[in-house]
C-alpha cells in the first residue's frame, strides 16, 4: 500500500470514528397509522453535543388537545372500550392535561446531570406561552422498565432513557389572552436545548447549544 492509500483508509476510519462516537444508541421508531402522524407532529426532538461527545438527547411532545384526544382514542382502542368508557378516558386525559404537559424523552450519559424532577436539577426548565418564562409546578419521573402500554403510547422510549412529565400552570396571558405558541427551554452546564411549538401544529423548531466544555469527571451520586 502506497503513502496515499495508507492516508485516505486513514482518514476514512476517523469519519468512521467520528460518526460512530455521535451516534445514538437506539434507532428512531416506526410511527403508524393516525396516532403516529399525530404524535410525530407535535414532538420535537434534538440533541446536544460537546465535540465527538453525547451531553444529552431529548425528545419533546407537546401534549395538546389535539393530541391528547387522539391518544385517547388510541389508548381505548389498546383497552377495547366501550363507546361510554372511551368517552371518560378523553374527559379525563383532557382534565389532566388542561394546562400546559408535556412528555419528554431524556437520554444523558451523566447520571448525575438527569435530573429534571428535582427542584435543585442541574438545568433550568421553562416554558413561554407568550407571556414570559414559567417554571414547571410538578415535574414527575418515570423510569425504566417501562410498562408495555406506556410504550405502545410513545414508542420513542428506549432502554437508555428516562421520561418526564412536565406540568406547567395556566397558560393564559393578561385579561386570559390565549397562546398562539410555546417555547421551553431546558439549560444548563451541558447547554440548551430549546422546543418551540405553533399550536395550531403548522410549525416548530428545535435548537441546541453544547455550552462550555464538562470539567473532570466527577463520582456519582450515592
Amino acid at each position: 500500500m502506497n503513502a496515499r492509500s495508507s492516508l485516505v483508509t486513514l482518514l476514512c476510519g476517523a469519519a468512521l470514528s467520528m460518526t460512530s462516537c455521535r451516534s445514538l444508541p437506539f434507532p428512531d421508531p416506526r410511527l403508524e397509522g393516525t396516532y403516529g402522524r399525530v404524535l410525530e407532529k407535535w414532538t420535537r426532538t434534538t440533541a446536544l453535543y460537546g465535540g465527538l461527545e453525547t451531553r444529552a438527547f431529548a425528545r419533546v411532545v407537546y401534549l395538546s388537545p389535539e393530541f391528547v384526544a387522539a391518544q385517547a382514542r388510541h389508548l381505548s382502542s389498546l383497552r377495547a372500550e366501550l363507546p361510554d368508557q372511551a368517552a371518560m378516558t378523553l374527559e379525563r386525559m383532557h382534565a389532566d392535561d388542561l394546562n400546559p404537559t408535556f412528555f419528554a424523552i431524556v437520554y444523558v450519559p451523566d447520571r448525575n446531570a438527569n435530573d429534571w424532577q428535582d427542584p435543585a436539577s442541574v438545568w433550568r426548565i421553562a416554558v413561554n406561552m407568550g407571556f414570559g418564562e414559567h417554571p414547571p409546578a410538578k415535574v414527575e419521573r418515570i423510569d425504566r422498565p417501562f410498562s408495555a402500554e406506556l410504550r405502545a403510547l410513545y414508542p420513542y422510549l428506549d432502554d437508555y432513557s428516562t421520561a418526564y412529565v412536565l406540568h406547567f400552570g395556566d397558560a393564559h396571558g393578561p385579561n386570559h389572552a390565549e397562546p398562539v405558541d410555546a417555547h421551553l427551554v431546558a439549560a444548563g452546564a451541558l447547554g440548551k436545548m430549546e422546543f418551540q411549538w405553533s399550536l395550531d401544529g403548522s410549525t416548530g423548531e428545535t435548537a441546541a447549544d453544547g455550552g462550555p466544555a464538562p470539567g473532570p469527571a466527577q463520582s456519582p451520586r450515592p
